[in-house]
């Protein structure tokens, strides 16, 4: 055989699978089934149909109630003390632990994933930043009657661990036995703290 035939016999192959491609395409998006039994647009269908189901789910009056209280008693207290201790500083309260903290580069795939899940869930009592919005320091609060089931005994030890890692400042208040506003700002600001 000659290259010209070799060459013609490409070219008309290559001419039959792009027919064979646009043919497959517009009976997919004519709303037939793909090849391999997939529905066409599967992901898009299914987010719009979850999206209408949860729309749906929304409208159902009394569904939803407010909250008696955004902070509990013991974190009301916390916060006043916090308001009070640092009147130059922004408190934040009920932060997400994963809007506090960000996976360091490097861990790729699932390893990266596997990070961000263990603070994507857990929550953080207040967070103290300074005018620029830089965190200052973590702060939680705990309730004095307060039972631990082990599973959350494992997760606040998680916490601890990764803001120990992330090098900020946390500080864990029990109501019962408030620190001195003095004491507080020394233990977040450092020894200067008179100075801020």
């Amino acid at each position: 055989m000659s290259s010209s035939v070799v060459l013609g016999i490409v070219v008309v192959a290559l001419a039959i699978a792009i027919v064979f491609g646009f043919m497959r395409r517009n009976r997919v998006a004519a709303g037939g089934v793909a090849i391999g039994g997939d529905a066409p647009n599967t992901m898009a269908q299914w987010t719009e149909g979850e999206t209408t189901r949860l729309l749906s789910s929304a409208e159902v009056p009394g569904l939803y109630l407010l909250r008696p209280r955004f902070l509990s008693k013991a974190e009301g207290v916390v916060f006043l003390l916090l308001k009070a201790a640092f009147p130059r500083h922004e408190i934040f309260a009920r932060i997400r632990l994963a809007d506090v903290l960000q996976v360091k580069i490097g861990p790729q795939g699932m390893e990266r994933l596997r990070a961000f899940r263990k603070i994507a869930n857990q929550h953080v009592g207040f967070v103290v930043c300074d005018r620029d919005m830089t965190i200052v320091a973590i702060v939680d609060a705990r309730e004095p009657d307060q039972l631990i089931n082990p599973r959350d005994q494992k997760l606040e030890i998680i916490k601890q661990r990764c803001l120990q890692a992330a090098q900020v400042k946390y500080i864990c208040i029990y109501p019962p036995q408030l620190p001195r506003y003095r004491e507080l700002r020394e233990q977040i600001l450092g020894p200067a703290a008179d100075l801020v």
